[in-house]
């Protein structure tokens, strides 16, 4: 308890220090005046008890010597006069007592004989035999009373040690005062303080007029608070700043994306049906540096929306194998044209996980391998460790210089681009990596060694063991069949009829421009399209037999209400069957995704790139009967990034 007050109380430790200091200087001195008191008294008395014996000596040493008791007490009756005498003792040869005289009221402590040396004198007693020799026949012990002496001692005892009570209160009051009045201060300013830690700007600083040490505290403590108050304010409009930046960013990234698939799907009709090989050459050169405005608009809306918070994890248990099935699809044709050997690992595991975003995490990672890669391999490899997945993307690219590992993470930072090339990126797939880890808490390592290669290691916990059953196989959950709005589960496009000749397309687009271009490219493309650019324009081209279409293709946003799934729904309870359907938009979150997997619906990011619309059309219509799907098992959820 006490221990505990002392180091948390300054006062108390200080006031304990003062006390003890001031006891020690009070106390010693006090001592060796009392000690020097004492042996000063004692010695008076004895020197005094050596002088009484004098008065008497010869009259003793005569009545001890005529054997004469009587004599030797009438000798000894002058001590009486004596101050402080108190007992007087003659004592022959062999310690025998002759006469013994003592003051009436003395205080006798105790015999004589046996009394403290400091306050008995002991004389011998000599006289002279027949002979003229000189014999020992005895000796006087005069003794004196010590009361006097030992009351007056303790009266000085009593006074020194009240002066020295009274000096050591005043010392602690004027301690605790001193101290009191540094202490409160800097006790307040430290309660000032914490409150400022917490965030509290509102809290008083204690004030110190006094050009002291305290003082100076007390006003860089003002200061300080006057700063905190400052960075708020400046944090508040950064952090306006960052939301008006991603709603500004966000609202955006609809109407940039829309101009860029017009002129992706123009450019490529163009190049299609190009009169001569010099529009063609034109054709694909627009279209180069459309994809290149793609991909930097795609990346920069990409970082503002991680660092606006507009993206959050939605995980669940996923199979890694097809994660790494949809790796392989979409990188390692890239990697082949570019003379790389590209291999993903042939492993089984379920990680607990988002799927869109760990897709993107280890897609950035893979094409930053490809773009500093110019020969030998790209590798994905995992092993387990623990309740962890990690996987790796192994190169043996240009590598990464030691000093310069935890600079690649920042925007636009790259190594070997330094004319800043295009085609080498801009320099914002790593940044992505690291906001994206950050979303998912998926930890993103890198080792690497310049002119060999670079590994970069991604942790994925993996999902808690299934539950097993009798026949020892898994027990994997049942996914529910796509339900129309209404409740109804609608029939797949195994039930409907067989259509012979061209393959009909609706799509809908709230971009009149957007709509156009979709819809040319996929008409030039021999594809039979209806647009429309309203809800109601598709239902009525629907319901009037205007189009039965094999597939849609659906804008999210259609209006402020209206969105492409439930329009795709509304289709499907029309027609009575689940026709394929394709999902584009500017700006999708994870809300969105989670519905369009589903529903079965494929996702792809706008702006789409046209050969991938045209494969995606493709594989929607080719083989109908055959890629039914039946009821009650989902259709795969694709994600496209183009």
């Amino acid at each position: 308890m006490f221990l505990k007050i002392f180091s948390r109380s300054l006062v108390a430790r200080t006031t304990a220090s003062a006390v003890l200091l001031v006891s020690v200087l009070v106390a010693v001195p006090m001592i060796v005046l009392i000690q020097a008191d004492v042996r000063n008294t004692r010695a008076e008395l004895a020197i005094r008890a050596e002088m009484a014996t004098r008065i008497v000596l010869e009259d003793v040493t005569n009545a001890l010597w005529d054997l004469d008791p009587e004599e030797a007490a009438t000798a000894l009756n002058p001590l009486r006069s004596i101050d402080s005498f108190a007992e007087a003792v003659i004592l022959g040869t062999h310690g025998e007592r002759f006469a013994v005289y003592r003051k009436p009221g003395a205080n006798i402590g105790g015999a004589v004989d046996n009394g403290d040396a400091a306050t008995v004198a002991a004389v011998p007693l000599t006289h002279q035999d027949r002979s003229g020799g000189t014999r020992s026949i005895g000796t006087l012990l005069v003794r004196l009373d010590t009361g006097p002496t030992d009351d007056a001692i303790r009266h000085h005892v009593l006074v020194l040690g009240g002066i020295g009570i009274a000096a050591l209160l005043l010392v602690v009051l004027g301690v605790i005062w001193a101290t009191r009045g540094v202490t409160l201060p800097i006790a307040g300013m430290t309660r000032a303080m914490d409150d400022l830690a917490a965030g509290d700007v509102t809290v008083t600083v204690p004030v110190r007029h006094r050009d002291d040490e305290i003082g100076r505290m007390a006003r860089a403590l003002g200061t300080f608070r006057q700063n905190a108050i400052d960075l708020r304010a400046a944090k508040e409009r950064a952090e306006q700043a960052v939301a008006s930046k991603a709603k500004f960013m966000a609202a955006a990234s609809h109407d940039l994306r829309q101009p860029a698939q017009s002129l992706l799907m123009l450019t490529a009709m163009l190049r299609a049906t190009a009169p001569d090989p010099k529009v063609e050459d034109s054709a694909r050169k627009i279209e180069q540096v459309v994809m290149t405005l793609k991909q930097l608009l795609d990346e920069l809306l990409e970082v503002s929306r991680l660092d606006a918070g507009g993206v959050t994890a939605n995980k669940a248990v996923h199979e890694v194998a097809d994660l790494f099935e949809a790796l392989d699809s979409q990188y390692a044709p890239v990697a082949r044209g570019k003379g790389l050997a590209f291999a993903v690992p042939q492993h089984r595991a379920a990680v607990l996980t988002d799927r869109v975003l760990l897709l993107r995490l280890l897609g950035n990672l893979i094409d930053n391998a490809i773009r500093y890669t110019n020969a030998g391999q790209v590798q994905v490899a995992c092993l387990e460790s623990g309740g962890s997945l990690i996987v790796e993307v192994r190169d043996t690219g240009i590598g990464i210089p030691a000093d310069r590992l935890d600079a690649i993470w920042e925007e636009f930072h790259q190594i070997g681009n330094p004319e800043r090339n295009r085609d080498n990126g801009i320099g914002l797939g790593l940044s992505i990596v690291q906001r994206l880890a950050t979303v998912l808490d998926h930890p993103v390592k890198v080792r690497s060694t310049p002119g060999k290669g670079s590994v970069f290691s991604v942790t994925v916990p993996l999902a808690p063991v299934e539950r097993t059953l009798a026949d020892g196989t898994a027990d994997e959950p049942v996914r529910p069949a796509p339900a129309a709005a209404n409740g109804a589960v609608v029939a797949t496009l195994a039930d409907a009829p067989a259509k012979d000749g061209e393959i009909a397309i609706l799509v809908i687009d709230d971009d009149q421009f957007v709509l156009s271009a979709i819809s040319m490219f996929l008409t030039t493309a021999g594809h039979r399209v209806v647009g429309a650019s309203t809800v109601a324009q598709g239902l009525r081209a629907v319901e009037d037999g205007t189009v039965r279409p094999d597939a849609v293709i659906a804008d999210y946003h259609l209006s402020a209400t209206e969105n492409g799934l439930d329009f795709i729904e509304t289709v499907w309870r029309r027609l009575g069957l689940r026709i394929p359907a394709v999902l584009i938009s500017g700006r999708l979150d994870g809300a969105v995704a989670a519905r369009a997997a589903e529903m079965g619906v494929t996702v792809a990011a706008k702006p789409i790139m046209p050969d991938r619309l045209s494969a995606l059309v493709e594989q929607m219509t080719a083989g109908r009967p055959a890629a039914a799907v039946p009821l009650g098992t989902a259709t795969p959820h694709k994600t496209l990034s183009e």
